[in-house]
């Protein structure tokens, strides 16, 4: 077996016109553990998860400002949502 590394950013705005590039219609809302989260699809082919439930604005709305971007939907709404349950971890992510 081989090793290999995924690449997940955590995004966060500074201003409303962070909002990473999403594809038009392309919104799926994917269930983890039960939960709903919004994901998109990204112009460079990757996805994007934002916010904590299906009644979400649009990726880039002004008012979504935390992202999660991978190579798949379920892992950009899998490492959102463990991300969501610790905090703490979170915010070491995102001022580091």
């Amino acid at each position: 077996m081989s090793e290999r590394s995924v690449q997940i950013e955590v995004l966060v705005a500074d201003s409303p016109e962070d909002a990473p590039p999403v594809e038009p219609d392309s919104r799926v809302d994917v269930s983890v553990n039960g939960q709903m989260y919004p994901t998109a699809k990204l112009t460079d082919g990757r996805y994007v998860a934002w916010w904590f439930e299906p009644t979400a604005p649009p990726a880039d709305s002004s008012v979504t400002t935390e992202w999660v971007a991978a190579p798949t939907r379920y892992l950009a709404a899998a490492t959102l949502g463990e991300l969501w349950e610790n905090p703490a971890t979170f915010e070491t992510l995102t001022e580091a």
